[in-house]
């Protein structure tokens, strides 16, 4: 699920097209796009997310591959760097562009979030 909404995501911001994203001024993509704090160290945030959520994926397959099921010794430190790298695009959208969220991006936190839950609760 996180690898089709990076791409929906990356196609909005690459087109600047989320318009289905805009749903008022504080609930906007467009907004968000457009405010030009969307990149972190000269990378745009919808780079980060076509990349992360794939090596998730594979992570998440080679544990399985390796030990039988997953594992949340590996799965869990991994899946908190992307936990605390959301830091970044939160304090944008909460201080920076003062309550301007993008609600394709706050799916894409929660569904680290969701994934790092699921891999806490493996066994």
């Amino acid at each position: 699920m996180g690898i089709a909404v990076a791409f929906y995501h990356a196609y909005g911001e690459i087109t600047f097209t989320l318009n289905s994203c805009n749903i008022n001024n504080s609930l906007s993509c467009k907004a968000v796009f457009s405010s030009g704090f969307t990149s972190f160290l000269g990378v745009d945030f919808w780079i980060y997310g076509v990349v992360w959520f794939p090596v998730c994926l594979a992570l998440g397959l080679w544990t399985i591959r390796k030990y039988g099921m997953p594992a949340r010794g590996i799965l869990v430190p991994f899946l908190m760097i992307g936990n605390i790298w959301t830091l970044i695009p939160w304090n944008i959208e909460i201080r920076i562009l003062a309550g301007t969220y993008c609600p394709v991006c706050i799916t894409l936190y929660c569904i680290n979030y969701i994934m790092t839950f699921v891999a806490l609760s493996a066994t």
